[in-house]
């Protein structure tokens, strides 16, 4: 089985979609939901919040959430929704889902970067930020939604820094895809630094040292127009580097 959070939502068994079998909004909402949430059971009361507007009282909510929970656990098969107050999705043996998946890579090319396995953090942190990168759940504007994509853009950024930093050490062919990873996290926080010092590196080791400095001086411009202050001293660093080497 396979549910799909980013982009377009998908639960699928065996190769056949389950999605169109759920009930309406309120069914993809819940498996949406319970899907996001595996490491605890979720409070019954809190998923009638969620599937309806929270704050707002429906006496008929409770009913109309018993079918809703009878009608999806009969869609969901071999998947189970488990429990009476308090709800779990679990999922058959070999099953995934997406943003679980995406954690993980995450995860390990990060450690992998940190023992300078340079090829594993390229592959783990690829398919990271292949996840990361289409938006979470669109088409919900639900607050809890909402909420969850604010979590994930760290979670993306970091993805998209650990791919451009293992490019650079690859090298070769590789050094177009820290560009443009660079290029994305500059047009995302044009104030983060980590962007522009990689971005910078990435120019200079494809031979363009003239780029290079006027990404650095852009930066400087931004961060003294922006915020009143100077690029930190590893940016400074590097300036001065590239400099003395243009020398």
């Amino acid at each position: 089985m396979r549910i799909q959070l980013h982009g377009a939502f998908v639960v699928e068994h065996d190769g056949r979609p389950v999605d169109a079998r759920l009930p309406g909004r309120r069914g993809r909402l819940l498996v949406a939901y319970l899907a996001a949430h595996r490491s605890a059971a979720v409070d019954r009361s809190a998923l009638i919040e969620v599937l309806w507007r929270p704050g707002v009282p429906d006496p008929g909510a409770p009913r109309v959430f018993d079918s809703v929970l009878s009608k999806t656990r009969g869609a969901l098969a071999p998947a189970e929704i488990r429990g009476r107050s308090g709800l779990r999705l679990v999922l058959p043996s070999g099953a995934s889902v997406d943003s679980d998946r995406a954690a993980a890579a995450l995860h390990d090319a990060e450690s992998a970067a940190g023992r300078g396995d340079w090829r594993r953090a390229w592959a783990q942190a690829l398919s990271a930020v292949f996840v990361t990168q289409r938006e979470f759940l669109p088409g919900f504007d639900d607050e809890w939604v909402q909420q969850r994509r604010a979590e994930l853009r760290p979670a993306h950024d970091r993805a998209m820094t650990c791919y451009a930093e293992a490019c650079l050490r690859l090298g070769g062919a590789e050094l177009t895809g820290a560009e443009r990873c660079a290029r994305r996290l500059v047009a995302a926080d044009p104030l983060a630094e980590r962007g522009h010092l990689l971005l910078m590196r990435a120019l200079d080791a494809q031979g363009d040292r003239a780029a290079a400095l006027a990404v650095f001086a852009r930066l400087q411009r931004t961060l003294r127009d922006e915020l009143g202050v100077s690029p930190g001293p590893e940016a400074a660093a590097l300036h001065r580097a590239l400099l003395r080497d243009t020398g």
